[in-house]
């Protein structure tokens, strides 16, 4: 009879770690299941560090940082001017990152 407990109580311990997944949830208070990445989630270092030369490429775009947007962090891409067509080749995001554009005028490194 003790053996019997003792494999009842080992099946429901392997179902539960079976199962965890369907119950814990992410930061986005999500089930982990049904969140949009199984993988490890990459921080916004890698995720701008990843696309910024891409970016770069966009003539108008002079810069790419990392901001803060509605409390959350953001991917920032500076562009030389307000152009519609530059804007239409931004992203709006980046791997789960909001990506926010602002306009900063054309950049020129200075003399040392």
């Amino acid at each position: 009879m003790d053996n019997k407990v003792i494999l009842v109580f080992i099946i429901i311990a392997l179902a539960s770690l079976l199962f965890l997944p369907l119950f814990t949830v992410n930061q986005d208070k999500q089930p982990l299941l049904l969140s949009t990445s199984l993988s490890i989630r990459q921080t916004i270092e890698q995720v701008k560090e990843q696309y910024e030369s891409d970016l770069l490429r966009i003539n108008g775009v002079v810069g790419v940082g990392i901001s803060e947007c509605e409390d959350k962090p953001c991917i920032k891409v500076y562009l030389e001017n307000e152009s519609l067509n530059v804007q239409k080749q931004i992203p709006k995001q980046l791997n789960g990152f909001k990506v926010d554009t602002q306009v900063m005028g054309s950049i020129q490194a200075q003399p040392q």
